[in-house]
């Protein structure tokens, strides 16, 4: 099989899984499919570009769209691989769980804060994890920096009698979001990602439960350092 061959089988394999994706007829155009499947998967949205340069090297390369197809140039290598890549990412792309699972040491709201802190210093930890009233939340390095500058202002600064719930007080509401446990790794890159469109203060981690909600228990944390460090 010749790369021309090899490519135009995998571009309609792509075709047909992104024909699936978008829901649309055989009549719909590889960029209406592209188009409709971005929509509503983050997978597609992350390589919406890529597959636009995919379906016009391929009519660059066929010359009739009806079968028989007839190759005008055989692609290089490498572009073969970067559709294979593709394709492979659209077909089974890999899942939060099990690419982030871990055991998470969770924390209530009337725990020490000098244990709390004794935690993060020991696993060298910016965040942690705590139960509030039912939902699981983080309290950052940076909450419990204005709890006590508060605490100091107030002459109430007593480490040793204070619990998370107070520095929960001064802590970001919204340095965590919520994935359910099958969503791609695009959808984590995509939370990090709109959080900095939306001029949110730093998204510092997205919480990993069964369905998203934060109510469950979490199965795995995704921090900005964990996408730099740990995707393949």
């Amino acid at each position: 099989m010749s790369n021309g061959e090899l490519f135009l089988k995998r571009f309609n394999e792509l075709e047909h899984a992104l024909r699936e994706r978008a829901g649309l007829g055989p009549d719909a155009s590889f960029t209406d499919l592209v188009k409709t499947a971005a929509e509503k998967d983050s997978t597609v949205r992350r390589r919406k570009e890529i597959l636009r340069s995919i379906g016009r090297l391929r009519n660059a390369i066929v010359h009739d769209r009806q079968y028989p197809e007839r190759i005008l140039a055989d692609p290089r290598k490498e572009v073969i691989e970067e559709l294979e890549s593709v394709l492979a990412a659209i077909i089974k792309p890999k899942t939060l769980i099990p690419t982030f699972q871990r055991s998470i040491h969770i924390f209530t709201a009337e725990d020490a804060l000098a244990d709390c802190l004794g935690y993060m210093k020991e696993h060298d930890f910016s965040q942690v994890v705590l139960n509030l009233d039912g939902k699981h939340m983080l309290l950052s390095s940076e909450g419990i920096v204005k709890w006590l500058e508060n605490a100091r202002d107030v002459g109430l600064a007593d480490l040793e009698q204070a619990t998370v719930r107070d520095a929960w007080e001064y802590e970001n509401k919204n340095i965590c979001q919520y994935l359910p446990r099958n969503a791609p790794i695009d959808a984590v890159y995509e939370a990090f990602e709109q959080a900095i469109g939306q001029g949110i203060p730093r998204l510092q981690a997205v919480l990993i439960t069964h369905s998203g909600r934060p109510e469950e228990r979490p199965l795995g944390i995704v921090t900005p350092w964990d996408l730099l460090s740990k995707v393949p």
